[in-house]
């Protein structure tokens, strides 16, 4: 059973104990249908508007966009660089995906859809490759921070799997090195997030930026 399969398990186990968890399911996966398949460019970021707010909101939204939500999204970030607006939205709900509702304070044996979605984006070198791109070629402040804020996360609560994946990426540290370097205010957003040392700790460890696994490869 992959991981999907069993993620899509778990959403339904924790499902069973909430009040009406399959209205929250079946929501957020029409959301992600009128993202992925939308005709009307408005209602499609009306739809990314409203999955991001119910999101950041609902311990169960969170758990059924773990199972469904990241290809659509990830997706958008790809294919759809010229519509800021849905970028923007994207990364938000990203980042919403990966922060641990307010009202989520429960036993210490619950799950955690926001560890769990942590875990499944870094588990995909290729999704951290894709947002690093992004915050490279895109110039808006907020992509940026969401960016940031996403990183952030990742490296709180599943360090391990985004050395990884930065390992793997084909100039991963010189990627990561020009981005935190790229401008001044981009800098104070990492050290407020206290994610820069951080960071570059990943650098450090693996013989910093001359002479690194990564820069050798590359």
């Amino acid at each position: 059973m992959d991981l999907a399969s069993r993620y899509k398990g778990v959403v339904g186990l924790v499902f069973g104990n909430e009040n009406s968890p399959s209205n929250e399911d079946s929501y957020v996966e029409r959301l992600l249908d009128r993202i992925s398949n939308g005709v009307l460019a408005e209602d499609r970021r009306t739809a990314m508007a409203e999955l991001q707010s119910v999101v950041a909101e609902s311990h169960a939204a969170q758990l059924a966009f773990g199972a469904m939500g990241f290809p659509v999204l990830m997706g958008v970030l790809k294919e759809e660089r010229d519509d800021i607006e849905m970028i923007r939205g994207s990364l938000e709900t990203l980042v919403s995906a990966l922060t641990p509702t307010n009202h989520a304070k429960g036993p210490r044996n619950e799950v955690q859809p926001a560890l769990m979605n942590t875990d499944l984006l870094a588990r995909e070198a290729e999704n951290i490759s894709l947002l690093l791109s992004n915050f490279q070629s895109e110039e808006d402040f907020y992509v940026r921070y969401y960016t940031l804020q996403i990183l952030t996360a990742l490296l709180t609560n599943s360090p391990n799997r985004l050395q990884e994946a930065i390992l793997i990426i084909p100039r991963g540290i010189t990627r990561l090195m020009d981005m935190l370097m790229d401008r001044e205010e981009i800098q104070k957003i990492v050290v407020f997030e206290g994610a820069f040392e951080k960071i570059f700790s990943i650098i450090k460890e693996e013989g910093g930026s001359e002479g690194g696994v990564v820069v050798q490869a590359s």
